[in-house]
Parts: structure tokens; C-alpha cells; sequence
């Protein structure tokens, strides 16, 4: 059974559509976790940018990190060998309705805009 996760066009939200985009959304956030948006009107060139500044940030801040946590598992007797160092690093921004950027002090000043 092939099964594919969530799909949704922000232009359905504006037009006689938009129960059925709700729906959608609603179905998504509470049994998916994502899903792709479509037509959501942000620049390519801001969403590369934003990518260039994530994978900045962690290389930076989150990579040395996670090699300490694969050297003390090592250490402290751990069978299992890491082979692969395609780590991923996941946090949450938010502005509204109150920003928690003071919770990321080392996240340089071009990403707080």
C-alpha cells in the first residue's frame, strides 16, 4: 500500500476551497506531524537562504556537540558504531506571540531577522 504524506496548496485557502484545505491542514497537523505546502509565496532565494544559515548555525554550534555525545557513548561501553555523521539538528523559533529567540544566543544576527 503505497502511502504518501500531506499535500497542501495555500491558494485553495482563499477561495471556495478553503473548507476543504482547512480540513486538510487540521489532518495534517494532528495525524502527519508535516506536509508540504505548495504556492506559499516565499522566495526560493529566501528559503536558500534560510537553509544556508541553518546548516551554518550547526556546523558551528551543534556539530562538535554531537561527536562528544558519539565519543562518551563509545567510552562509557557502547556496542554500537556511528559510521555515518549525518546528523540532524532540530529546534523551534517562534515569534508570536512571544519570540523565544533569547533561548538560542549563539544563533548569529543575519538569522534574527
Amino acid at each position: 500500500m503505497e502511502c504518501s504524506f500531506p499535500v497542501i496548496n495555500m491558494e485553495k485557502l482563499q477561495g471556495g476551497e478553503r473548507e476543504m484545505a482547512m480540513e486538510l491542514l487540521r489532518d495534517a497537523c494532528e495525524n502527519w506531524g508535516f506536509f508540504e505546502l505548495l504556492n506559499h509565496g516565499i522566495s526560493p532565494e529566501l528559503m536558500d537562504e534560510v537553509e544556508r544559515l541553518t546548516k551554518e548555525h550547526y556546523k558551528k554550534c551543534r556539530e562538535q556537540k554531537f561527536k562528544e555525545f558519539e565519543r562518551n557513548a563509545l567510552e562509557n561501553g557502547s556496542k554500537s558504531e556511528v559510521a555515518d555523521m549525518d546528523w540532524e539538528s532540530t529546534f523551534y523559533l517562534r515569534h508570536l506571540p512571544v519570540s523565544n529567540m533569547s533561548e538560542f544566543p549563539d544563533m548569529g544576527d543575519d538569522y534574527r531577522y
